[in-house]
Protein backbone atom coordinates (compact mmCIF):
# COMPACT_ATOMS: atom_id res chain seq x y z
CA UNK A 1 0.00 0.00 0.00
CA UNK A 2 1.37 3.29 -1.22
CA UNK A 3 2.12 5.44 1.58
CA UNK A 4 -0.33 8.53 2.24
CA UNK A 5 1.17 11.65 2.74
CA UNK A 6 -2.18 13.91 2.89
CA UNK A 7 -3.54 11.32 5.67
CA UNK A 8 -0.09 11.32 7.60
CA UNK A 9 0.19 15.34 8.04
CA UNK A 10 -3.27 15.50 9.22
CA UNK A 11 -2.57 13.15 12.15
CA UNK A 12 0.62 15.03 12.72
CA UNK A 13 -1.71 18.23 12.90
CA UNK A 14 -4.00 16.49 15.25
CA UNK A 15 -1.42 15.31 17.65
CA UNK A 16 0.34 18.44 17.72
CA UNK A 17 -2.31 19.83 19.53
CA UNK A 18 -1.19 17.03 22.46
CA UNK A 19 2.40 17.96 22.72
CA UNK A 20 2.94 19.58 26.15
CA UNK A 21 4.84 22.60 26.96
CA UNK A 22 4.86 22.95 30.52
CA UNK A 23 8.77 22.29 31.24
CA UNK A 24 10.54 18.93 33.05
CA UNK A 25 12.72 19.47 36.48
CA UNK A 26 16.03 18.55 34.91
CA UNK A 27 17.49 18.35 38.74
CA UNK A 28 15.39 15.38 38.93
CA UNK A 29 16.73 13.31 35.99
CA UNK A 30 18.93 10.84 35.86
CA UNK A 31 18.66 9.01 32.97
CA UNK A 32 18.58 10.56 29.24
CA UNK A 33 18.86 8.84 25.75
CA UNK A 34 20.27 10.01 22.11
CA UNK A 35 18.60 8.27 19.23
CA UNK A 36 19.56 8.31 15.05
CA UNK A 37 18.67 6.27 12.15
CA UNK A 38 21.20 5.11 9.65
CA UNK A 39 20.53 3.16 6.72
CA UNK A 40 21.54 0.42 4.40
CA UNK A 41 19.79 1.19 1.25
CA UNK A 42 15.92 -0.09 2.87
CA UNK A 43 17.40 -1.45 6.00
CA UNK A 44 16.97 0.63 8.97
CA UNK A 45 19.50 0.97 11.77
CA UNK A 46 17.90 2.57 14.77
CA UNK A 47 20.28 3.31 17.90
CA UNK A 48 19.43 4.52 21.10
CA UNK A 49 22.17 5.05 23.59
CA UNK A 50 21.44 5.72 26.98
CA UNK A 51 23.75 7.70 29.26
CA UNK A 52 23.75 9.32 32.89
CA UNK A 53 22.97 13.23 33.44
CA UNK A 54 24.23 15.61 34.16
CA UNK A 55 27.81 13.01 33.76
CA UNK A 56 27.08 12.15 29.89
CA UNK A 57 28.54 9.14 30.38
CA UNK A 58 27.25 6.21 28.47
CA UNK A 59 25.86 3.44 30.21
CA UNK A 60 24.41 0.93 27.14
CA UNK A 61 23.08 1.14 23.43
CA UNK A 62 20.49 -0.92 21.88
CA UNK A 63 20.60 -1.23 18.21
CA UNK A 64 16.78 -2.23 16.30
CA UNK A 65 17.16 -3.02 12.28
CA UNK A 66 14.18 -3.32 10.41
CA UNK A 67 12.97 -2.75 6.78
CA UNK A 68 11.71 0.51 6.13
CA UNK A 69 8.71 1.02 3.65
CA UNK A 70 8.51 4.74 3.94
CA UNK A 71 10.01 7.35 1.34
CA UNK A 72 11.91 9.91 3.13
CA UNK A 73 9.63 13.12 2.67
CA UNK A 74 10.62 16.08 4.97
CA UNK A 75 8.53 16.79 7.21
CA UNK A 76 7.26 13.26 7.58
CA UNK A 77 10.56 11.30 9.24
CA UNK A 78 8.86 10.33 11.99
CA UNK A 79 6.79 7.89 9.88
CA UNK A 80 9.83 6.28 8.21
CA UNK A 81 11.86 5.99 11.43
CA UNK A 82 10.19 6.25 14.71
CA UNK A 83 9.00 3.01 14.93
CA UNK A 84 12.50 1.54 14.93
CA UNK A 85 13.33 4.01 17.66
CA UNK A 86 10.52 3.24 19.76
CA UNK A 87 11.70 0.02 19.71
CA UNK A 88 15.37 0.73 20.88
CA UNK A 89 13.68 2.98 23.39
CA UNK A 90 11.48 0.34 24.91
CA UNK A 91 14.77 -1.87 25.11
CA UNK A 92 16.51 -0.30 27.48
CA UNK A 93 17.52 -1.22 30.55
CA UNK A 94 16.68 1.74 32.23
CA UNK A 95 13.57 4.02 30.79
CA UNK A 96 15.15 7.09 30.32
CA UNK A 97 13.88 10.50 31.72
CA UNK A 98 14.85 12.48 28.46
CA UNK A 99 15.10 11.13 25.03
CA UNK A 100 17.29 13.71 22.57
CA UNK A 101 16.60 12.87 19.13
CA UNK A 102 18.66 13.65 15.83
CA UNK A 103 16.08 15.41 14.48
CA UNK A 104 13.22 18.05 14.88
CA UNK A 105 10.37 18.80 17.77
CA UNK A 106 7.74 21.95 17.41
CA UNK A 107 9.70 23.52 14.73
CA UNK A 108 8.13 22.01 12.20
CA UNK A 109 5.33 23.14 9.49
CA UNK A 110 2.67 21.33 11.66
CA UNK A 111 4.80 22.14 15.11
CA UNK A 112 5.25 17.96 15.07
CA UNK A 113 8.39 16.49 14.24
CA UNK A 114 9.99 13.52 15.02
CA UNK A 115 11.28 14.56 18.47
CA UNK A 116 7.53 15.20 19.54
CA UNK A 117 6.04 12.67 17.78
CA UNK A 118 8.54 9.75 19.76
CA UNK A 119 7.91 11.85 23.35
CA UNK A 120 4.15 11.93 22.94
CA UNK A 121 3.98 8.06 22.21
CA UNK A 122 6.24 7.42 24.56
CA UNK A 123 5.30 10.05 27.11
CA UNK A 124 8.48 10.57 27.75
CA UNK A 125 10.20 14.40 27.76
CA UNK A 126 11.85 15.24 24.68
CA UNK A 127 13.99 17.35 22.13
CA UNK A 128 14.65 17.95 19.10
CA UNK A 129 18.83 18.19 17.86
CA UNK A 130 19.23 18.71 14.47
CA UNK A 131 21.93 20.11 11.74
CA UNK A 132 20.26 22.43 9.94
CA UNK A 133 16.69 24.39 10.20
CA UNK A 134 13.52 22.63 8.79
CA UNK A 135 11.17 25.00 9.89
CA UNK A 136 10.74 28.43 11.02
CA UNK A 137 13.03 31.62 11.20
CA UNK A 138 15.99 31.93 13.36
CA UNK A 139 15.93 35.66 15.39
CA UNK A 140 18.89 37.58 17.23
CA UNK A 141 17.66 38.76 20.54
CA UNK A 142 21.56 39.95 21.42
CA UNK A 143 21.73 37.19 24.15
CA UNK A 144 20.54 34.25 22.32
CA UNK A 145 19.35 33.24 18.90
CA UNK A 146 15.66 31.70 18.71
CA UNK A 147 13.72 29.55 16.40
CA UNK A 148 10.32 31.14 15.77
CA UNK A 149 7.76 29.19 14.36
CA UNK A 150 4.46 31.82 13.77
CA UNK A 151 3.85 32.92 17.23
CA UNK A 152 6.10 30.23 19.09
CA UNK A 153 9.27 30.34 20.08
CA UNK A 154 10.31 26.60 19.25
CA UNK A 155 13.97 26.47 19.68
CA UNK A 156 17.16 27.77 20.05
CA UNK A 157 20.48 27.69 17.80
CA UNK A 158 24.00 26.74 19.51
CA UNK A 159 26.87 27.47 17.78
CA UNK A 160 29.07 24.81 18.11
CA UNK A 161 32.61 25.62 16.63
CA UNK A 162 31.77 25.72 12.96
CA UNK A 163 29.15 24.17 13.39
CA UNK A 164 25.37 25.15 14.44
CA UNK A 165 23.34 22.80 16.16
CA UNK A 166 19.24 23.77 16.04
CA UNK A 167 17.63 22.76 19.39
CA UNK A 168 13.82 22.60 19.59
CA UNK A 169 11.27 21.95 22.19
CA UNK A 170 10.01 18.18 21.20
CA UNK A 171 7.12 16.97 24.45
CA UNK A 172 7.17 18.19 27.83
CA UNK A 173 10.46 20.88 27.93
CA UNK A 174 10.17 24.35 27.74
CA UNK A 175 12.25 27.17 26.57
CA UNK A 176 14.04 26.98 30.12
CA UNK A 177 15.00 23.45 29.40
CA UNK A 178 16.69 24.13 26.51
CA UNK A 179 19.06 26.93 27.48
CA UNK A 180 19.81 24.34 30.26
CA UNK A 181 20.48 21.64 27.93
CA UNK A 182 22.36 23.63 25.44
CA UNK A 183 25.26 23.88 27.85
CA UNK A 184 24.85 20.48 29.46
CA UNK A 185 24.38 18.20 26.38
CA UNK A 186 27.95 18.84 25.05
CA UNK A 187 30.93 17.46 25.46
CA UNK A 188 33.81 17.75 23.33
CA UNK A 189 32.12 17.12 19.59
CA UNK A 190 29.96 19.72 17.66
CA UNK A 191 26.86 17.41 18.17
CA UNK A 192 25.51 16.93 21.51
CA UNK A 193 26.77 14.03 23.34
CA UNK A 194 24.08 12.02 23.20
CA UNK A 195 23.01 12.25 19.35
CA UNK A 196 26.71 12.21 18.69
CA UNK A 197 27.24 8.77 20.60
CA UNK A 198 23.98 7.38 18.37
CA UNK A 199 25.71 8.45 14.86
CA UNK A 200 28.76 6.72 15.68
CA UNK A 201 27.51 3.71 16.75
CA UNK A 202 24.87 3.59 13.56
CA UNK A 203 27.45 4.35 11.37
CA UNK A 204 29.74 1.74 12.99
CA UNK A 205 27.10 -1.36 12.32
CA UNK A 206 25.34 0.47 8.86
CA UNK A 207 29.42 0.00 7.74
CA UNK A 208 29.03 -3.73 8.92
CA UNK A 209 26.04 -4.26 7.29
CA UNK A 210 27.70 -3.07 4.14
CA UNK A 211 30.23 -5.34 4.28
CA UNK A 212 27.82 -8.34 3.87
Amino acid sequence: MAFDVERAKKLQEKLSRRVVYDGIDLARVRYLAGLDVSYVKDLGIAVAVLLKYPQLDPVEYVVVKGRVGVPYIPGLLAFREAPLLIKAVELLSVRPDLLVVDGHGVTHPRRFGIASHIGLVTDTASVGAAKSLLYGRVVDSGSERLIVVEDLVGGLVVRRGRREVYLSIGYRVNLDNLRVLSKTLFRHHELPEPTYLADRVAKEVRASEARR
